[in-house]
């Protein structure tokens, strides 16, 4: 069973996502701050990562997937933003400035969390 760790303040889609993922089968662990998340991750050790970028602060998503990195963990990063939404902005791609694997954008959809966790895996 894929575990997946999904990082977001905002508690309505946590909990409706993590309703979902394990309805379809995976082991889903939540965290509503950036600040206990490298501890989590070194103890459930997910094969995914869903990080927003906005929580307590703007960019907090992207200090702590740069930390990750910096940690030498590899696990594959999601970086989720509803910020396009609201002003037009597009992050563009992944690289070194922000170290992830791929976006998605919110609100996020079933079909479309469901896909990339099935996409992220099979790579």
């Amino acid at each position: 069973m894929a575990k997946i760790l999904m990082v977001d303040d905002d508690a309505e889609f946590l909990e409706a996502s993590k309703t979902l993922l394990e309805a379809n089968g995976y082991a889903v662990t939540v965290s509503s701050n950036a600040g206990n998340a490298i501890a989590v991750i070194n103890s459930v050790k997910p094969d995914i990562i869903f990080l927003d970028i906005m929580m307590e602060t703007p960019d907090d998503g992207i200090v702590l997937a740069n930390k990750i990195r910096k940690e030498g963990i590899k696990t594959p990063i999601v970086m989720l933003s509803g910020v396009g939404k609201v002003t037009g902005y597009e992050y563009g791609k992944c690289d070194e400035v922000l170290p992830c694997n791929d976006f998605l954008e919110k609100p996020v959809s079933p079909k479309d969390l469901l896909n990339k966790v099935k996409n992220i895996l099979k790579k």
